[in-house]
């Protein structure tokens, strides 16, 4: 492409599929880098600073977050926004139809389409399983459960990464996104908000960032609802007491976060152990096969001793030692690694890793899923850990790749099998 042409970027009209509207790629791409960093300046004020305001200045009680915590995290966050708006690769790949990338997007389709009934049967057992429990209580997923779900919401992303929205038209994204939210959304019902957003926010990004969604102020009004809806449907339907006597505002005023990193900041650590190395590596090395760096938490054995299992077995009786256990913070994480200064240099790296994840998943993609999937998880970082980010990456871009190599082997068969019926046609034709 001539450097002195100004990209463009086709979108599809949303009332005629014969018609194309063509857009600047920058304006596609500045609406997704602002969409993120407007999402996660929001997480930060609900986690970590509505509560005080709340507090202070709506109910007149004593706050237990001292001024300067609370300092500390707006400085983080300013210096989280400062990585973020750094120059990043932003170039867009080379818009040509790749048959390989072609190829992976159908399979990757038909996998999700596969696995969601076994998914949407293991999401109605659950919610089934859990209803007249409360939520808290309730015995985590088993394990082959979990990785049924997942691997149907890995193959979703897959697709909706390499998808041609030019070429399939929009259909066929909807009825992904369906299928990859429908079970989770069930679950969610009566369990933990994020595997809702787990699902919704990765395909809201990736449609915001190549250019499936046009914005205008209406549209985000629905987002913010949507938000407001993730945020607090599950915690309605699976019964938490958020609204009566006693308990207006419970469900902000009840997440004190800032409190963890103010309470916590002398907390006992095995120095070979570092959490923010645990929760990084806690995918990809098997602590628990080598009895290092494990703790045992809810009611499990030999779990990596990430900071939320350290600080929930410090207090159980506040958390009922159940698996939600009390959250953590990425700003405690990055202090105790190396004080104050982990907590500012961390946050301008991580704020400039989520700009390349952005930048990452403009590109049609097979690799585009894993990265909106960082992107979302890094929402929730003010009420976590930073590892939870970047954990699962080796293990997701080694399986990408595998299944990459598993079509072209396919594809490579199916040619050779093509080229050898004429052969086997002319010899017994002869």
């Amino acid at each position: 492409m001539n450097a002195n042409i100004h990209p463009v970027c086709w979108r599809h009209s949303a009332h005629r599929a014969s018609k194309a509207v063509i857009l600047p790629c920058s304006r596609i791409r500045n609406r997704c880098k602002w969409l993120f960093l407007g999402a996660f300046v929001f997480s930060c004020f609900l986690f970590w600073w509505l509560r005080s305001i709340l507090v202070r200045d709506l109910l007149h009680i004593v706050d237990t977050v001292t001024d300067e915590t609370i300092g500390i995290s707006i400085l983080a966050l300013l210096l989280f926004i400062a990585g973020y708006l750094l120059p990043a690769n932003t170039r867009l790949a080379d818009p040509r139809s790749y048959p390989m990338l072609d190829a992976c997007a159908a399979f990757a389709y038909k996998a999700t389409q596969i696995l969601f009934f076994p998914a949407l049967l293991i999401a109605i057992q659950q919610l089934s399983r859990r209803i007249g429990v409360d939520y808290g209580l309730n015995d985590i997923i088993p394990r082959p459960y979990q990785a049924l779900l997942y691997i149907h919401l890995f193959f979703g992303f897959m697709y909706l990464g390499g998808a041609d929205a030019e070429k399939q038209g929009n259909r066929r994204l909807v009825i992904a996104t369906i299928l990859v939210i429908l079970p989770r959304l069930i679950i969610s019902l009566h369990g933990a908000r994020f595997f809702l957003a787990q699902a919704v926010v990765p395909a809201l990004l990736i449609a915001v960032a190549r250019g499936w969604i046009r914005f205008s102020a209406k549209r985000i009004l629905q987002i913010l609802a949507l938000a407001i809806v993730i945020i607090v449907m599950p915690a309605v339907t699976r019964g938490d007491k958020v609204i009566g006597p006693e308990k207006d505002l419970i469900m902000i005023t009840g997440n004190n976060i800032l409190g963890l990193y103010q309470d916590n900041l002398d907390i006992s650590l095995d120095s070979n152990c570092p959490p923010l190395l645990i929760s990084l590596t806690a995918k990809t090395i098997p602590y628990g096969l080598l009895g290092i760096c494990v703790v045992n938490f809810a009611g499990l054995k030999n779990m990596p001793a990430t900071l939320e299992r350290i600080i929930t077995n410090n207090d159980p009786y506040s958390f009922q030692g159940t698996a939600a256990g009390a959250g953590s913070i990425y700003l405690l994480e990055l202090y105790v690694t190396g004080g104050l200064f982990a907590v500012y240099i961390g946050s301008v790296l991580f704020g400039y890793s989520c700009r390349l994840f952005v930048s990452w998943i403009e590109r049609r993609s097979l690799f585009a899923g894993i990265w909106a999937e960082c992107l979302t998880r890094a929402l929730l970082t003010p009420r976590g850990n930073i590892g939870y980010v970047f954990e699962r990456i080796p293990s997701l871009v080694l399986a990408t790749g595998l299944v990459i190599f598993l079509v072209w082997a396919g594809r490579l068969i199916k040619q050779a099998n093509s080229a050898a019926l004429p052969l086997i046609a002319l010899r017994s034709a002869g």
